[in-house]
């Protein structure tokens, strides 16, 4: 492998509203990665205070954190000692009184300060509370370049388009996936992929709250859209420790024509035009 990157997708049970019991079950499997020879381990979304909001109500609030709150400084400084890459999902306050976002945040070894995205595409109730990312960002670590967007992104080719375009070889999404949708799982994240030529990390959680029901099933996907690791759907606080080569991305991209025979001047209807 030229440019070995060994990732770990930590599928996990948060215990809705428990911000301290999930930060503390997040490091612990922080260094298990560390032990187990991982670069970088992600977590699902919302996996520091659970997911269902209606059940929160009014401590959405109440847990959400900036960056620089102590709960992100304990994983920045978790990050550091491991020597890990580390993303974990969390409500996110920002500059605006009473405005959250639903979020992940990326911590990396290198002691750099943590950087975070917003969720884009806002799922049903979630609107009720969050209000959506305006930015689809990419990030450079030392084995390449990775893009981060949230569950129901997934399921729109334009986001991870842009990402690919923007360089990046691998993309992870943490999710709250639900069994009610639960044929959608592996087809979007298997259909990015192979849109994009890239690997495609689906970190999903496990269990229920109240009428949530998760289906877990974390996976990575190679550039050709196979599924190469995946976990069970009653899994739970377990990792899902992959190594990839994020050379297969380039090389993958250099005999596709898909990828090779785009028409960009024939693709401005996909961002000018809406529907209802």
């Amino acid at each position: 492998m030229l440019r070995p990157l060994t990732l770990a997708l930590a599928q996990t049970n948060p215990e809705l509203g428990n911000l301290e019991g999930n930060l503390s079950n997040i490091l612990k499997l922080i260094e298990e990665a560390g032990r187990k020879g991982a670069d970088f381990v992600v977590f699902p979304e919302l996996a520091l205070t659970g997911y269902n909001q209606e059940l929160l109500g009014d401590k959405l609030l109440e847990l959400a954190l900036n960056l620089e709150d102590k709960p992100m400084k304990d994983l920045n400084e978790a990050a550091c000692d491991s020597g890990l890459y580390v993303a974990v999902g969390f409500i996110e306050k920002r500059t605006i009184p009473g405005v959250i976002f639903n979020s992940i945040a990326l911590f990396s070894p290198e002691s750099l300060p943590p950087v975070s995205v917003a969720k884009v595409h806002l799922f049903t109730a979630e609107k009720l509370h969050f209000r959506a990312g305006s930015e689809l960002k990419t990030f450079k670590i030392k084995h390449g370049t990775v893009g981060l967007f949230i569950c129901m992104d997934i399921g729109y080719p334009e986001a991870s388009r842009i990402l690919a375009l923007q360089g990046a070889e691998l993309l992870i999404a943490p999710s709250c996936w639900i069994r009610e949708d639960e044929d959608l799982w592996e087809l979007h994240l298997r259909a990015r992929a192979l849109d994009n030529l890239l690997f495609v990390a689906g970190c999903n959680r496990a269990g229920v709250e109240g009428n949530l029901s998760y289906i877990g099933q974390s996976m990575m996907v190679d550039p050709r859209g196979h599924v190469i690791s995946r976990l069970k759907r009653d899994d739970e606080d377990k990792l899902l420790v992959t190594k990839i080569d994020l050379d297969e991305v380039p090389k993958a991209r250099r005999r596709a024509l898909h990828w090779l025979g785009r028409r960009p001047e024939l693709y401005g209807p996909v961002s000018d035009v809406r529907v209802d």
